[in-house]
C-alpha cells in the first residue's frame, strides 16, 4: 500500500514494469523507516517504491503507482532510451557517511539484492534492466556505485549468480531422482512397482519424496 504523499507520485501506471531503478538516498546514516515517514510527510515532487537498509526493506510507493524517481526534471539528460518512471521500480539504498564520503553497509547491500530478485522474478525483469540511476539520466546516483563502478559490477554479478542458484529441474530430471529414490527406498525394483498402488499411495510417495 502505498503511505507516500499524493504530491509526491503517481497513481496507476501507463505501462508495465520492465526496469528496476537503484538510488542512493544521500542520507548520513539514515534508515529505510526514516525516509518512509519523510516521504509521506512532506511535499518534495520525487520518491521511491523502496527504501532498504541494513535491517531490510520498506515499501513507501506501491508497485502499481508511479514513482516519480527517474525523470530529467529539466536538469539532467536521459541516457537510456527506454526506462522511465511509467515502466520501473525505483529503489533506494540508505547510506552510511563519514569523512565526507558515501558508502553502503554490506548489510545494505545484501537486502538490495534480496529485494531486487524478488523483484526481478516477479515481474520477469531480466538482469541486464537493473540499472543505476546514473545509467537512465546524468544524475550521479547512486553515487557510490558511480565513483566507484566496482561496487556496482559486483552487486550485478550477486543478481547473476544467486538467480542460478534457484535452478529448476525440470521434470523428466525430477521424476528420474524420484524414481532412484524410490529403487534406494526399497520401493522399486526393475523398473516396477514392489506392490500395485492406489492414487493416494502414489501421492504419499510421492509427498515423501519431495519432503526428503
Amino acid at each position: 500500500m502505498t503511505t507516500c504523499h499524493a504530491g509526491n507520485y503517481q497513481p496507476g501506471r501507463t505501462e508495465a514494469i520492465r526496469y528496476l531503478a537503484i538510488h542512493y538516498t544521500a542520507g548520513k546514516n539514515d534508515t529505510a523507516e526514516q525516509n518512509v515517514r519523510y516521504f509521506a510527510e512532506n511535499v518534495v515532487r520525487a520518491s521511491a517504491h523502496y527504501f532498504v537498509d541494513p535491517d531490510g526493506w520498506r515499501q513507501s510507493v506501491d508497485d502499481g503507482d508511479t514513482a516519480w524517481a527517474v525523470g530529467t526534471a529539466g536538469e539532467y539528460v536521459q541516457k537510456h532510451p527506454y526506462c522511465r518512471n511509467g515502466n520501473s521500480l525505483s529503489i533506494e539504498l540508505c547510506c552510511l557517511y563519514r569523512d565526507g564520503t558515501y558508502s553502503f553497509d554490506p548489510r545494505t547491500v545484501a537486502n538490495a539484492a534480496a529485494l531486487a530478485r524478488a523483484l526481478m522474478k516477479k515481474y520477469r525483469i531480466p538482469p541486464e534492466n537493473v540499472l543505476r540511476h546514473w545509467d537512465v539520466v546524468s544524475k550521479v546516483c547512486p553515487e557510490p556505485w558511480v565513483r566507484d563502478e566496482a561496487g556496482w559490477l559486483d552487486f550485478q554479478k550477486r543478481l547473476r549468480e544467486e538467480d542460478t542458484v534457484e535452478d529448476e529441474k525440470t521434470p523428466d530430471a525430477w521424476a528420474k531422482e524420484a524414481a532412484e529414490w524410490a529403487v534406494r527406498a526399497g520401493l522399486m525394483e526393475d523398473g516396477n512397482w514392489r506392490a500395485p498402488l492406489t492414487r493416494e499411495a502414489a501421492a504419499v510417495i510421492l509427498y515423501r519424496y519431495a519432503k526428503k
